[in-house]
């Protein structure tokens, strides 16, 4: 299996703690997605802003909790998926892999931030989902959703650049949250959050990362909490797949033993095929058919 490079997401605080920072180094993921998905300029540079919002968005979840974004977008026609977990696994697709962006990179469409918890069987419940309107630049969208979901002041950016042979030459993020007031926290006014970092929002992001990594934001000296990596990780398995396949029903089941006499599954995130015998696809409609009748027993009591 082809190794690769883990991006880095750091923790800090500012301004004596009242201050969160988010800083990100998805070049690895977002050039995996790349290459995995045959992407083209634009949209490995569209799949690097989705694997950068989603590794920024992701500060914001623990446990067996996922973030999920995606993007339906009408201006280019394209669908971006991206998923994080609370241990930093993240896994992208972006179709068509041919996509050609507006000027400047600008896409319009919809945004779905999706906070999920994985339960103890292995399904996702979804706990939150917030929509947003993107008009323009993907870094716009997402700090608009920010701004909705959390009612705090932020500051956000994310560059992603393509090199000549549409190889993914940079993929970062950085996002400054001011917390809110609490009685025995350190507090910063929202006036003095923006005089204070207003600057970010024009200097050139490579260099404030490069900063953050040394521990500093300007000439201020951060408060570095963590610093862990982000690894591509499909979370494709037999297991769920045969599971997916029990949720067609017998009746799907069936046409598949008859016709195909077997199923093939494909991951549309990691590539690998999936191969189910006849014999194992009889034995998962049997299970199908059996769940679809406890079911419809507990329904009748």
């Amino acid at each position: 299996m082809e190794e690769v490079a883990p991006g880095v997401l750091v923790r800090a605080l500012a301004a004596g703690g009242a201050v969160r920072v988010l800083a990100v180094d998805a070049r690895g993921p977002a050039e995996h997605t790349r290459r995995i998905h045959g992407l083209g300029a634009d949209a490995s540079r569209l799949g690097a802003d989705a694997v950068v919002a989603a590794a920024l968005s992701s500060a914001h979840i623990k446990g067996e909790e996922q973030l999920t974004l995606q993007i339906q977008g009408s201006a280019p026609r394209c669908a971006v998926y991206a998923d994080i977990t609370a241990t930093g696994g993240l896994r992208a697709r972006v179709t068509p892999p041919d996509l050609r962006l507006r000027s400047g990179g600008e896409i319009e469409g919809i945004l779905s931030a999706i906070k999920s918890v994985r339960l103890p069987d292995g399904e996702l419940r979804e706990v939150y989902r917030g929509i947003t309107e993107i008009s323009g630049r993907l870094e716009k969208a997402l700090g608009h959703h920010l701004a909705s979901s959390t009612q705090i002041d932020a500051v956000l950016r994310i560059d992603c650049q393509a090199g000549p042979d549409d190889t993914v030459r940079q993929a970062g993020g950085l996002l400054l949250e001011r917390l809110p007031d609490e009685p025995g926290h350190p507090e910063l006014p929202s006036a003095e959050f923006a005089e204070r970092y207003g600057w970010i929002a024009e200097a050139e992001l490579s260099h404030v990362l490069t900063q953050v990594a040394f521990g500093m934001l300007g000439g201020e000296r951060l408060d570095v909490l963590e610093s862990r990596p982000i690894q591509w990780k499909c979370r494709c398995s037999t297991a769920r797949i045969e599971n997916t396949l029990v949720a067609l029903g017998s009746a799907e089941l069936d046409e598949m033993i008859e016709e195909d006499h077997g199923a093939e599954v494909t991951c549309h995130f990691c590539g690998t095929v999936y191969r189910i015998t006849e014999e194992r696809l009889c034995e998962l409609r049997d299970r199908s058919a059996a769940a679809r009748q406890q079911s419809d027993q507990d329904s009748e009591r």
